[in-house]
């Protein structure tokens, strides 16, 4: 018995659908998997095409050629990884093609190396070429990355020396008003005479009344 869209939809709408299993019970279903492959629903949508790169047929095929020009880079992502599954051929050949040019680095990466199973050296080429164009994105990314990380790493050392400037500056104005203070009171009067009283000493009179 056929399945249905509705049993077809549940076994692959699933974290982990069992691909072989469904590449079987699908055969059959081409209509329902088209359907599934143009949903709405990315996630859905990207398993479906997935499961075309497996079977691939020339109904399937089709699916994923179609997948390959959505708007949503999750199914062209799929779609770029289906087509490292196809068979060689011209439909493969213009897929992979349309999908080196994606402005997803993702994709490219995925349909560079699906451009390795091709025969055609037009595609080959294109592919060697995409690569070393995502190669120097990323060294232009790292590059413009290295001064952002050196101006923080200056403002940090900048703001650090500056906390120790402050910090010996309160030290030493510390000191210094210790030292003032210090200072000032050893030239405070004690109360202490210094010198004797010049003259002689007088007699004190007696305390007798006379």
């Amino acid at each position: 018995m056929p399945i249905s869209y509705a049993e077809l939809k549940a076994m692959l709408d699933v974290d982990a659908p069992d691909y072989p299993a469904l590449s079987e019970v699908a055969a059959g279903a081409i209509r329902h998997l088209r359907k599934l492959a143009a949903s709405a629903d990315a996630s859905l949508a990207s398993k479906a095409v997935s499961l075309a790169g497996i079977m691939g047929d020339a109904d399937c095929v089709a699916i994923v050629g179609s997948a390959s020009k959505s708007r949503d880079v999750l199914v062209r992502v799929a779609a770029a990884h289906a087509a490292s599954l196809l068979p060689d051929g011209p439909e493969a050949t213009r897929m992979v093609s349309k999908l080196l040019d994606d402005r997803d680095v993702g994709v490219v990466k995925l349909a560079a190396r699906a451009a390795t199973r091709l025969s055609d050296p037009a595609v080959t080429a294109k592919a060697r070429q995409a690569n070393t164009r995502m190669a120097a994105a990323v060294r232009a990314a790292t590059v413009k990355k290295r001064p952002q990380e050196r101006s923080t790493t200056m403002a940090t050392k900048a703001g650090k020396t500056a906390a120790k400037t402050a910090g010996g500056g309160t030290r030493r104005a510390g000191a210094t008003r210790r030292r003032r203070n210090g200072a000032a009171a050893a030239q405070m009067p004690t109360g202490a005479m210094t010198e004797p009283p010049k003259g002689k000493p007088r007699k004190m009179p007696p305390g007798d009344m006379n």
